[in-house]
């Protein structure tokens, strides 16, 4: 089978030839820029700064070069702008705490005095910074802008959506470009169109713009279906119609040139619980993420991916309702989301996209012996039927030995019998 062949018969819940492997397929399957970096020169690639693939979570660009020496088979149009706002153009280099990286030309950082580092929205100095990382830190977090409390009298739904409003011909131009060339590769193609985060808490403070409106506090936001439903299904209704817009735009211009549409990065899942009830889920998410999968599988032959972390295996039936056709990354560390039941129970109606490695403890802390261990007993439960595309839980954190990271590579390879 081609890389796509075998993806598209995974998605199809048919048993490849292998069981395929995505690394840089969606934001939530990259590796840390220094992993990257230190990948680069495991396997001797030339030597110079990685591009960074998502600002806020400092991943890093998978060139083909080292595609191909991992051996991935997905190719990921990763959004036209970062979370900050700014598009991935116009490239500088920075000095990320002693390594040389490529970062947009509206790249824009003060120092915040304590050795950390404070981004702008859109790179507009003159705007309250949208993002931090702090001493020690190696990510961008959110930072909270809302003006005061919640005006609950004058809740205005616009406020909330402001971001999400029509794609720009700029977008849907990068996006065709994108599809064309890497549609070429003999790989499977992914897309992030972004607009879809209904209640995305990544998206709720509004990092990309200069000065945002209307509920944007985490805190805020998770008690407003218990205080505003009608505010929040405003809100949704609202941005799923744009979404809806939007992908009819996304559909002209790139066709069936990409296989797989990354829906939305909204996490339902703590460690130990979920954020939401399922009542809840069902009242508020379901119906407008089931009209944008309906959409998309009515007019387009792409398949659907859904990212949330955590403890989720009392939504996943809902996942399913919904028409989501593969759920990332599956973390099976969090409670009630052993790899083995979720096959059995889910594993004919969603594809799972990751879950191969634990990115908390294994991966980062484990012998190379111990992250090949649990990859291959992972591959062994997942991989029966199809159903399955290899990938770790969420990004490849920084400081991950590289040697741990070659073995969990090296462990897929094992197992599909190709090296």
């Amino acid at each position: 089978m081609t890389s796509k062949e075998r993806v598209l018969s995974a998605l199809n819940h048919q048993q490849p030839d292998k069981v395929p492997m995505d690394f840089g397929g969606c934001t939530c399957s990259c590796m840390h820029v220094t992993c990257v970096e230190a990948l680069r020169e495991y396997y001797g690639l030339e030597k110079h700064p990685v591009k960074i693939s998502e600002v806020s979570t400092m991943t890093g660009v998978i060139e083909p070069d080292l595609q191909e020496a991992i051996g991935v088979d997905l190719e990921g149009i990763n959004g036209y702008a970062c979370s900050f706002g700014f598009p991935y153009e116009g490239w500088k280099e920075w000095d990320y705490f002693g390594h040389t990286v490529l970062v947009p030309e509206k790249f824009e950082v003060t120092s915040d005095g304590e050795g950390g580092w404070l981004i702008y929205p859109q790179g507009d100095r003159t705007a309250q910074p949208s993002g931090h990382m702090p001493k020690n830190g190696f990510y961008f977090d959110n930072i909270m802008r809302q003006e005061g409390e919640v005006d609950e009298d004058n809740l205005d739904y616009h406020d909330n959506i402001e971001e999400y409003g029509p794609v720009s011909d700029e977008q849907v131009k990068f996006f065709a470009d994108r599809a064309e060339a890497l549609s070429k590769t003999g790989r499977a193609v992914t897309a992030s169109f972004g607009g879809m985060g209904l209640g995305d808490a990544s998206e709720i403070p509004g990092p990309g713009l200069i000065k945002p409106k209307g509920i944007r506090t985490v805190e805020d936001w998770y008690m407003a279906p218990l205080l505003y439903p009608d505010y929040v299904h405003e809100i949704f209704e609202a941005e799923t119609e744009l979404a809806i817009k939007n992908l009819e735009k996304y559909w002209a211009a790139v066709g069936d040139k990409i296989d797989v549409a990354f829906i939305c990065g909204t996490d339902f899942g703590t460690q130990r619980a979920q954020f939401c009830s399922v009542d809840q889920f069902r009242e508020f998410y379901l119906p407008y993420y089931k009209r944008i999968n309906d959409w998309i599988h009515s007019h387009t032959n792409w398949k659907t991916l859904k990212h949330s972390c955590g403890a989720v295996d009392p939504i996943v039936p809902l996942f399913i309702e919904a028409g989501f056709d593969a759920l990332n990354p599956v973390q099976c560390s969090a409670a009630g989301m052993d790899a083995k039941h979720l096959k059995e129970t889910y594993g004919k109606d969603i594809t799972f996209w990751g879950g191969g490695i634990d990115t908390q403890q294994v991966l980062p802390f484990g012998t190379p012996e111990e992250v090949r261990k649990q990859v291959l007993e992972r591959l062994e439960i997942f991989s029966p039927d199809g159903g399955y595309i290899f990938n770790s839980i969420h990004i490849v954190q920084c400081g991950t030995p590289v040697e741990n990271i070659v073995a969990m590579i090296d462990a897929v390879h094992e197992f599909n019998g190709d090296r």
